[in-house]
């Protein structure tokens, strides 16, 4: 894995809302890295495989690594490393698209789906773990760069080993007993374009069905719900715990709180106007109580104590440990192109909400 490292050369922890100008990033490549050269996939030179095992030791040690292929690499070329380095066939990758949250296009007839939908890119994407709010989510993840912003656009990561270390007892004690409440609002199709429009029911779903859509977004076995807020506008509901059981470190933090929160687009131009439960997304404790501005203020501290700030390169691929590493990135400016891959899903342990859960949250206002 690369840390940011400061001019001294010792590894420092970065705030994730830093500017280019406070971070230098360590860009020696050491030798015996995976170079591809040469004319088409098939017949291209790629040397040096032990950028590939250098990068397997760093999953296993950090629950992260990159392996640095270079610019000529093509994106099937980043797929089969990514594959290899996530221990999966084509036949085992998870499925992102229909799962009620924003629908990713493939880029370049690869697997890879580009990250940037649903990611405004004048905002930060808060750390989390990939589809934590899902009965099923990748054991890995991901992350190709076939082209990187003109600005920013600098890939962040929490250890949530260090992150659950340094959370306060009480504040994962109330965790352990509430869990967590998503919320999703979605938009019909018939208001694409239109302000305050952010993804439809249709899109999210991959159906113009409002049967089928309720029928899998009103699912008591996985604690999710969906209901009409009001003419065109649908809420969905999950209730999820906010860990899950890592085969060597055990029970672990692992949840899209600060990515679902609403204050996750404080400073849009339009969603940053409008309160959080009138944003897209939003998140409250499981019994329906919102978060506290000190709560959130606290999850977010121990966050940024714990920030890895990770420099992609055009060729650059990063695979996580998504039961571990949590990931977010700052904002950016000009084209940025980032592929996502999602491993073998894992299922959600059998989990109760707490005492006096109501699957949905409190109505918008009028």
């Amino acid at each position: 894995g690369i840390l940011a490292q400061t001019r001294a050369g010792s590894h420092r922890r970065l705030w994730p809302l830093v500017t280019s100008a406070e971070m230098w990033f360590a860009r020696a490549r050491p030798a015996g890295l995976l170079r591809c050269v040469g004319g088409p996939r098939g017949t291209r030179a790629c040397a040096g495989a032990s950028v590939i095992e250098a990068a397997a030791q760093d999953i296993a040690r950090d629950g992260y690594g990159v392996a640095r292929l270079g610019a000529a690499a093509s994106v099937r070329d980043m797929q089969d490393v990514a594959m290899h380095l996530m221990q999966v066939d084509t036949g085992r990758l998870g499925e992102y698209n229909g799962g009620g949250d924003v629908q990713r296009n493939t880029i370049d007839g690869s697997r890879f789906l580009d990250s940037s939908a649903g990611a405004p890119s004048e905002v930060a994407i808060q750390f989390h773990h990939e589809m934590a709010y899902a009965a099923a989510y990748p054991r890995y993840v991901t992350f190709a760069m076939v082209k990187q912003a003109e600005e920013e656009g600098t890939t962040l990561l929490a250890d949530s080993v260090k992150v659950q270390q340094i959370m306060p007892a009480p504040l994962l004690g109330k965790f352990r007993e509430l869990g967590v409440q998503y919320l999703r609002h979605m938009n019909d199709e018939s208001d694409r374009g239109k302000p305050g429009f952010y993804v439809s029911w249709q899109e999210a779903f991959l159906t113009d069905s409002i049967d089928k859509a309720m029928s899998v977004g009103n699912n008591p076995d996985t604690f999710s719900s969906m209901d009409w807020v009001r003419q065109g506008w649908l809420r969905q509901t999950v209730w999820c715990p906010v860990f899950h059981h890592h085969p060597q470190h055990g029970e672990l933090f692992f949840n899209s709180i600060l990515n679902r929160h609403g204050s996750w687009l404080d400073g849009h131009a339009h969603w940053g106007l409008q309160p959080y439960v009138e944003r897209p997304y939003h998140c409250l404790w499981g019994d329906g109580v919102e978060f506290s501005a000190d709560e959130v203020e606290e999850i977010r501290r121990v966050h940024r104590e714990s920030t890895i700030a990770v420099h992609l390169d055009p060729g650059d691929v990063l695979v996580l440990d998504n039961l571990r590493v949590a990931h977010g990135r700052t904002p950016y400016r000009g084209g940025r192109l980032l592929g996502l891959l999602l491993s073998d899903m894992v299922q959600r342990a059998p989990c109760q909400p707490p005492d006096g859960y109501q699957p949905s949250g409190p109505p918008p206002p009028a």
